[in-house]
């Protein structure tokens, strides 16, 4: 049964929420548990069941899903801290679905089981081709996907950065959750081999313990994107004043219904310079209206802190604000506001407002009006600095269990 828009807006993952009141940090957990539709969840438990029921054998069931839920929590961090330096409105876009907290199971797979060998099959046209090849050189190819797609996809909707922090989180946990002696009597089994019916173990000296040098020279390359990422978020917000803020919306139609939205604002300063980083709302018309008012200087203007303003049609600016239908589609809005009324803090953000405005869309004309509160004004700095070192430890974590201490934690060599 596919997930209404309400239900993942209601328990999706939107970091924005996280940054402005940390108590609603349980939406992680909730996204890891919620899904978009029918093959959203097929092809998750699909990889969960193919990877996972090898990696709880070799960490037991309660490790296993420490594995899991903290590379869950991770790839959420790794999600806040690269949509914050990429594409800030991302922030303000729940995410729902097990990818990362999967990813992180891959992760470990990779350094448990390397030399495992899968099946893989696509359709050439109409005709089905299939191959087998090491688990380590799918699982790189596939790790290498998100990452690269990371950082030139600017329009996809899928948490990119999400999967390649759970997948690296997967291979840091493992020294921190595996159980040694478990690992080796796996190791001797699954070194076994029958010799006129009794099964002798044979010590496999005649295969390399571990990841191979080309395996470890991509991962490590991959790694070290990420962690150059993280490192420069860190370096952002250490040197940047940011504020959020968070605003309630009532808007309506000439003469018709009240609806209510939230939207949110985010500003970044750094000398005297003040840049925005983040105007979204949830409904479209609330959307274009708030993109009008940031257009016209309105939203955030510390020239205008401590002031009442109004302004009539000739003092206010019209703006053509291009919406998204559909992922192929989009519609020029033509918003011609001719009334404002705002009051403004101390800090130059607005604090409540009166707006009524034109809306043209596809020939369409309709008159709108909306108020504006201010709900909430907080600095997220602390929480992303945080994340973002949390980010770069994990990354040099899984650096170093790659480069040295993959051969501690292999089943089946590579």
């Amino acid at each position: 049964m596919a997930s209404t828009e309400y239900w993942i807006v209601k328990l999706g993952f939107e970091p924005v929420y996280m940054l402005l009141n940390p108590y609603s940090v349980y939406k992680i957990f909730t996204a890891m548990f919620t899904h978009a539709n029918l093959l959203h969840i097929f092809f998750n438990m699909y990889f969960l069941y193919l990877f996972g029921r090898a990696v709880e054998r070799a960490l037991g069931h309660a490790r296993y899903l420490a594995l899991y839920l903290l590379s869950g929590v991770m790839a959420a961090l790794f999600h806040t801290v690269f949509m914050f330096i990429q594409d800030p409105n991302g922030l303000a876009v729940p995410s729902v679905g097990a990818s990362g907290a999967i990813s992180g199971v891959l992760g470990a797979y990779m350094i448990l089981f390397p030399g495992t060998r899968l099946a893989a099959c696509f359709f050439l046209f109409i005709f089905p081709v299939c191959f087998e090849l090491l688990a380590a050189y799918y699982l790189v190819f596939w790790f290498a996907l998100q990452v690269l797609e990371g950082y030139f996809s600017s329009t996809s909707t899928v948490a990119f950065f999400a999967h390649a922090g759970g997948f690296i989180a997967g291979m840091a946990l493992l020294p921190l959750l595996a159980d040694r002696a478990r690992l080796e009597a796996m190791r001797l089994y699954a070194g076994a081999r029958r010799l006129f019916g009794i099964i002798v173990f044979l010590p496999q000296f005649y295969r390399h313990r571990g990841l191979n040098a080309p395996t470890k020279a991509v991962l490590l390359t991959l790694i070290g994107m990420l962690l150059a990422g993280s490192a420069a978020a860190l370096a952002f917000t250490g040197s940047t004043h940011i504020e959020f803020a968070s605003y309630s919306i009532a808007w309506r139609p000439g003469g018709g219904t009240v609806h209510q939205d939230i939207a949110f604002l985010g500003v970044a300063k750094a000398r005297e310079l003040a840049t925005p980083l983040l105007e979204a709302t949830q409904t479209l018309p609330a959307r274009v209206l708030v993109k009008a008012l940031e257009y016209n200087g309105l939203l955030y203007n510390p020239r205008l802190a401590g002031s009442h303003l109004v302004l009539g049609s000739k003092q206010l600016r019209s703006v053509k604000v291009e919406v998204p239908v559909s992922p192929f589609q989009t519609v020029s809005v033509l918003v011609k506001p001719f009334y404002f009324e705002g009051r403004y803090n101390q800090a130059g953000f607005l604090e409540n407002s009166y707006t009524q405005a034109t809306v043209i869309a596809m020939g369409e004309l309709a008159s709108v009006e909306a108020r504006l509160t201010l709900t909430t004004l907080k600095s997220p700095k602390p929480l992303i600095e945080s994340m973002a070192l949390l980010a770069v430890l994990t990354s040099l974590a899984s650096m170093y269990v790659v480069a040295y201490r993959d051969e501690d934690y292999v089943i089946t060599p590579e």
